[in-house]
């Protein structure tokens, strides 16, 4: 065995269970917010960050996996230019989308307290699933023709790597690899920053009911653990690209998984912070009646709408 390999099995298998861990609360917030029409239509964007989320979570579950399979294989340490990284194995595709999905709704959600904070007439008004479906389509467009950059660039300038991590880096080149991280580190910077402001301003608004003011609360604690579970990872992954020497295997996988775990704060946050997604929570997994029989069972499959 190789030295070092000891490390990367282990960093391997904490992807495959971070990927699944992440996995579990993004299908039980998928199961909520497709539970009713009204659901599928007021938490559109809640709806595909829950997806964008799974697809990171399968992201590290097939890159865990299949980094495992190498080195128990013996091919780990086998040569492979960036291209064939992208073409012969899934899971840097996944690491992609799985990077800028979440991050791009994100974005969205911001767009949207923006409007519900500086328009409140228009947006209770006028604002629709429509719009929400409009956007979400404009932004899984430009995640899509971002990927077909890296593609390209994989394709037009491969470079060679020692291993076969094939990680978004080694899959892309560093320049667009460190493109990919810092846009996403920005992007969940910003919509901190933005949400932040607008929690300050309206604060004392007599325009925003108890409600508007825990959905914004929701946005900003959720954009204030990515800033700290991914923004702050993001850089580290670009130091140790362009300074290889400074980090330690293990520590750069450590960082990466935090990239990986704040998909899993998505349910708790939503649960505590919105009290239709808890109402909702309540009558799809009826509770034992006090003097009754009857236990705690699903409902998912019986329910009406």
């Amino acid at each position: 065995m190789f030295p070092g390999n000891e490390e990367i099995l282990l960093r391997s298998r904490l992807y495959v269970i971070c990927g699944i861990l992440v996995l579990i609360p993004n299908t039980i917030c998928l199961v909520v917010f497709n539970s009713s029409k009204d659901f599928r239509q007021r938490f559109v964007f809640f709806t595909l960050l829950s997806v964008s989320d799974m697809i990171n979570g399968i992201s590290f579950i097939m890159s865990g996996a299949g980094r495992l399979d190498l080195i128990l294989h013996e091919k780990y340490y086998i040569k492979i230019s960036s291209y064939e990284c992208m073409t012969e194995y899934l899971w840097p595709a996944f690491l992609l989308f799985g990077g800028q999905l979440p991050a791009t709704f994100h974005c969205l959600l911001t767009v949207e307290r923006v409007l519900a904070v500086n328009r409140v007439s228009w947006y209770r008004s006028c604002w629709t699933w429509r719009h929400r479906l409009y956007l979400s389509s404009l932004g899984i467009c430009s995640c899509v023709f971002l990927s077909f950059i890296a593609f390209f660039v994989s394709s037009a300038s491969p470079t060679i790597n020692e291993n076969r991590m094939c990680a978004v880096m080694d899959s892309t080149g560093i320049v667009y690899g460190t493109i990919h991280y810092c846009w996403i580190a920005c992007s969940y910077m910003i919509a901190f920053a933005v949400t932040l402001n607008l929690f300050v301003k309206s604060h004392g608004s007599k325009f925003l009911n108890h409600t508007e003011r825990r959905k914004q609360m929701a946005i900003l604690i959720l954009s204030g653990i990515n800033v700290l579970m991914v923004s702050v990872p993001n850089f580290v992954l670009v130091a140790d690209q362009w300074h290889a020497d400074e980090f330690d295997v293990l520590l750069v996988g450590v960082a990466y998984l935090l990239y990986g775990f704040q998909s899993c704060f998505n349910l708790p946050i939503f649960y505590f912070f919105r009290l239709e997604f808890r109402r909702r929570c309540h009558q799809l997994l009826r509770f034992r009646q006090p003097g009754s029989n009857t236990i705690v069972f699903f409902t998912f499959f019986s329910r009406t709408t």
